[in-house]
């Protein structure tokens, strides 16, 4: 299974602080990278506003994600508060993913919103 792990500013975030900078940074990065060379984070980084971060990660099963989430020094010394989320990925270039969505999708679904009664 795989799962999104969205990082934002915690509450013991440092406004005037770098997110490189930020307490329990550097420990962060190297449990993140643990993982990565165990071959369980498929993506991993900052955002570019330095408001946080994002993880990709395959696990078993959510409660393993939720552990891994929960275990990171940066989240259980709170400089990030996380968000898990499950992970469909339709469509990937690292996995030569792609549903091919076109006009014959866009008509389909139209005809079950239909049906639904939510467009006409």
């Amino acid at each position: 299974m795989r799962f999104l792990i969205y990082l934002t500013r915690g509450p013991k975030w440092k406004e005037e602080v770098s997110l490189h900078n930020q307490p329990f940074m550097p420990e962060h990065a190297v449990y993140v990278q643990k993982k990565f060379d165990e071959g369980k984070i498929l993506l991993a980084g900052p955002f570019g506003d330095q408001t946080g971060g994002a993880i990709i990660i395959d696990a078993e099963s959510e409660k393993e994600a939720l552990k891994f989430a929960l275990s990171d020094p940066a989240v259980i010394n709170g400089s990030f508060t996380y968000q898990l989320k499950p992970w469909e990925g339709l469509m990937s270039k690292l996995e030569n993913r792609n549903p091919q969505f076109g006009q014959e999708y866009i008509d389909f679904k139209h005809g079950v919103q239909k049906e639904l009664g939510i467009i006409y």
